[in-house]
């Protein structure tokens, strides 16, 4: 079974997105922020993390950063979505996907079984 981490800090889109994610077989992870998105990772090596942008404690670029620079994680598939405009998000980290919000579902489910699907390893 494929792990998804899923990180925002707006504990409605963070229920939303797990329970979806559930219901299409997936096993879900979930953090508030990315300083827990990397205390679950350290417990649980997810195949995806799906991570919010702007967020308090840890931001996405940050945990992002952080996730690329541990050799464990290299083969982790990373996804981002945000509510800002997320075409110069995707200049500055080329082939890492974004979402922009609200998405649509399908939308959602096709980036997730693409990222997967491309995974290393």
């Amino acid at each position: 079974m494929e792990t998804v981490l899923v990180v925002d800090d707006e504990q409605g889109i963070l229920e939303a997105l797990a329970d979806l994610l559930r219901e299409e077989g997936y096993r879900v992870l979930t953090a508030s922020h990315g300083r827990e998105a990397l205390e679950r990772m350290a417990e649980l090596r997810p195949d995806l993390v799906l991570t919010d942008w702007m967020m308090p404690v840890l931001d996405g670029p940050a945990l992002i950063e952080r996730i690329r620079a541990e050799p464990a994680y290299k083969d982790v598939s990373l996804m981002g979505m945000s509510a800002v405009d997320v075409s110069a998000l995707r200049h500055r980290y080329p082939g890492m996907p974004f979402l922009q919000k609200p998405f649509d579902i399908h939308a959602l489910m096709r980036q997730v079984r693409k990222a997967l699907d491309g995974k290393q390893g």
